[in-house]
């Protein structure tokens, strides 16, 4: 049976995979044009799936190479079906209008009463 090595580098840790092709890695966008690499690994038998990243070092920040866990992904029972939801609430800020200023300027005004 062919045998398929992936070596972890961050680790030092060797993997086995089988000649199905259990682990996917497809090539992701980091958001940036400057030399940061990342990929999406997925589990094609049990699901998981992390994000491998490696970052150059440069003259601020130190590189680096890891790998983020992601989670496990849950199959729906139809096409469409939302499995996970994550939402965040909408920030609430005060309307300004002219009969009440911003809070910013009624301090100015009363600094320069003084």
């Amino acid at each position: 049976m062919k045998r398929v090595l992936l070596i972890g580098g961050f680790t030092g840790m060797m993997v086995t995979a089988s000649a199905d092709e259990r682990y996917q890695a497809i090539p992701i966008s980091s958001g940036s044009d400057f030399g940061t690499e990342k990929a999406l690994i997925l589990d094609t038998a049990a699901g998981h799936i992390w994000i491998w990243t490696e970052s150059p070092a440069t003259d601020t920040e130190p590189g680096g190479r890891y790998v983020i866990y992601q989670g496990q992904l849950t199959p729906g029972k139809k096409i469409g079906d939302v499995v996970l939801k994550q939402e965040w609430p909408v920030p609430t800020v005060a309307p300004v209008s002219a009969a009440s200023p911003p809070i910013l300027a009624s301090k100015l005004a009363v600094k320069k009463k003084k």
